[in-house]
Parts: structure tokens; C-alpha cells; sequence
């Protein structure tokens, strides 16, 4: 497991992902505001959701809604704030979670927004692309870069390129279990999928940007 100081600082964690993957992420410097403020969020002092909500946008139609309903009925009792379910409008959520192809751009295939554009509408701090995205789109230059160009709404991203079953509602609950007793979202993570070369089997391959730093769930702001 990483040393807190090390979960504090990296920006980038990985889950049953290929390190060529998370390579092309790599970056420096991480943001830490949410809500619109800046904000420094650490292990003993992270930002608290109240009452979260979850979104379920589904821009895949047929194709993803077994996956929907599947993640609403694993997650979506953890949200006490409500659940919406929409396929195409983006919804206003705490927690965001998207069934969408994206290009080689970071653009969602079918929509006007940058999949970090379409996070920023739904006002999300955790957002999770929760359809399996490609791994040569992923290691394109072009998407890295697209993602490094970050606006003005840090958040948490989380990019699935294999959900392995039933390991990914599994993975994403017990997370969500855990920042709901006040674990920030790094914490939980690598306690889930401790950072090495020997992961457990399962889990889903994902990649997190944990660009808005250690946020938790609660009945309270702060």
C-alpha cells in the first residue's frame, strides 16, 4: 500500500491497469479545490460531500443499459442524495457515472461536451467513465493531452478500460462504503488496489486522476 504522504501527492492510481496506460497520464501538479474554492484536502483533512447524489448518464442506449441497472442496484442505495438516470441530458450529481464511447480527443462520441466539459456540467467531483473505453485510445497522445488540459472543476476521474463482471459494482461499492464513513477516495482506492506490480484479480482495470485530492462522503459539509 502507498504511504499516506505518497497517496497525498500522486495524482495518478491505477486498478488492474496496464502501467503503459497509466504512464500516459503522468503528471506533475495537482489541483486541489472543490466546490469552487481552493482548497488544500489532505489523508486527515479531506473535503466532505453531504448527503451525495449520484448520475447515471447512459449515451450508449440499449447497448449499456444491463450495465446501468447493474450499478444503479450495486451503488445506488449508497446515495442517500438520489440517484437520476437520464440518456441525454447531463445530471446534477455529486458522483457521475457515464456510459459513453469517447474519442481520441477526450470528446463523448454523440454529444457537444469534452468528457471533462460534461463532468463540470453535472457539477461531479467524482466522476467515472464506467463503460470500458479502449486502451490504444487511452495510450494515444492525443487523449493524454486532451486530459492534461484541465479547466477550471477539479475532479476525481476514474476511466474504465475493463469492468472484469461483477468485480467493477463490487469495487465501486466497497469504495463508496468507505468514503462514506469519512476514508477519502485515495485512501479507499489503494486500500482496494494496493499500488505494485501484483494486484488482486478482482478488481476492474481502471485508471484514476485524483485531481480534486482526498474528498469523502458524509451527513455534513466540510
Amino acid at each position: 500500500m502507498l504511504s499516506r504522504r505518497l497517496v497525498m501527492m500522486a495524482g495518478i492510481v491505477a486498478c488492474g491497469a496496464s502501467p503503459n496506460v497509466a504512464a500516459a497520464f503522468e503528471k506533475k501538479d495537482h489541483i486541489r479545490m472543490v466546490e469552487g474554492e481552493r482548497r488544500t484536502t489532505t489523508v486527515d483533512n479531506p473535503y466532505v460531500i453531504a448527503n451525495p447524489s449520484l448520475g447515471l448518464l447512459n449515451l450508449l442506449g440499449a447497448k449499456a443499459d444491463n450495465l446501468l441497472r447493474q450499478d444503479q442496484m450495486e451503488i445506488g442505495p449508497l446515495f442517500p442524495g438520489g440517484v437520476q438516470m437520464s440518456t441525454w441530458q447531463v445530471p446534477t450529481c455529486n458522483a457521475l457515472f457515464l456510459y459513453c464511447d469517447v474519442d481520441a480527443s477526450a470528446r463523448v462520441v454523440g454529444s457537444a461536451y469534452s468528457l471533462r466539459d460534461a463532468i463540470k456540467a453535472a457539477g461531479a467531483h467524482v466522476a467515472v467513465v464506467a463503460s470500458e473505453i479502449s486502451q490504444d485510445v487511452l495510450i494515444g497522445r492525443g487523449f493524454a493531452q486532451a486530459m492534461g488540459e484541465r479547466n477550471d472543476w477539479p475532479a476525481n476521474i476514474v476511466i474504465t478500460l475493463n469492468r472484469n463482471g461483477d468485480s467493477f459494482g463490487r469495487f465501486f461499492n466497497s469504495l463508496f462504503s468507505q468514503m462514506r464513513t469519512g476514508i477519502s477516495m485515495p485512501m479507499a482506492w489503494v486500500s482496494l488496489a494496493p499500488q505494485g506490480p501484483q494486484q488482486p484479480k478482482d478488481i476492474p482495470g481502471t485508471i484514476a486522476l485524483m485531481e480534486a485530492g482526498h474528498i469523502a462522503f458524509g451527513p455534513r459539509r466540510g
